[in-house]
């Protein structure tokens, strides 16, 4: 999703899902705000449920969107290098403003970490085309195995062991979510085979469908810039309610 390379023929139809992702995730994102910043309680099962299924089509679009960029080019080695210290590096850059600037909650493993090592992991695993599929069921099993291991190290962050009581405001670890990356590509190889859609669909004449591909075009600008953006505003609102604390 992040940082996918420009092909020369744009699937809108992956346009569309990418920006429809994305608007859900800043959906998803203000109401952790809300709940952060100003104590806003109604953040029960529905937004729990509404940010899991955010955060996958997030992943595994991602995953679909490197697949097709994959089977077109077939780009060297560098090509990948290059995504992953982009992804990685900007992650990094959030990871020192939220310990900065938070007292709580750092990000030292959130989407971008994440995005910039499934870039690299999945290097080897192209050849298995659809049958990722397989591949991407045991990390998920894996998910539900580490989710109960406990070390008191932040080393082992990224596979999603964690030390007790942690917390942070974005966390994507290997297990389960390389899981969901893998779907993602096994679908891609599926659909579209050789960077190539198995059928063919109609380009949409609609202001609104084109305005999410605009979106989802757009999406790592969008995603770096939403969260000052939100932030900035809440704690405008904050600084005028003391009584509430985080």
């Amino acid at each position: 999703m992040f940082g996918s390379e420009i092909y020369s023929k744009r699937f809108w139809e992956v346009d569309f899902v990418r920006g429809t992702a994305l608007v859900m995730m800043l959906i998803s994102n203000f109401v952790t705000d809300l709940q952060f910043f100003l104590g806003y309680s109604e953040h029960g099962l529905f937004w729990r449920l509404f940010a899991y299924a955010t955060a996958s089509l997030f992943v595994s679009i991602s995953g679909l969107s490197l697949w097709i960029s994959h089977a077109r080019s077939k780009k060297g080695i560098r090509n990948y290098l290059l995504r992953f210290a982009k992804l990685f590096g900007l992650g990094l850059l959030i990871t020192l403003t939220t310990y900065m600037l938070l007292e709580k909650g750092t990000i030292y493993f959130g989407v971008l970490h994440f995005l910039g090592v499934a870039s690299l992991l999945v290097i080897p695993l192209y050849s298995l085309g659809w049958k990722n599929f397989f591949l991407a069921i045991l990390f998920l099993l894996g998910g539900q195995i580490v989710n109960n291991i406990h070390a008191e190290t932040l080393l082992l962050i990224p596979l999603g062991i964690t030390p007790q009581n942690f917390f942070t405001l974005d966390y994507f670890p290997i297990f389960p979510w390389f899981g969901v990356f893998l779907l993602g590509t096994a679908i891609g190889a599926f659909i579209y085979p050789d960077g190539k859609r198995r059928f063919g669909i109609k380009t949409p004449k609609n202001s609104i469908i084109e305005f999410v591909c605009f979106m989802g075009r757009n999406t790592l600008k969008v995603y770096l810039l939403h969260q000052p953006i939100f932030v900035g505003f809440l704690l405008l609102i904050y600084t005028g309610l003391p009584h509430l604390s985080l």
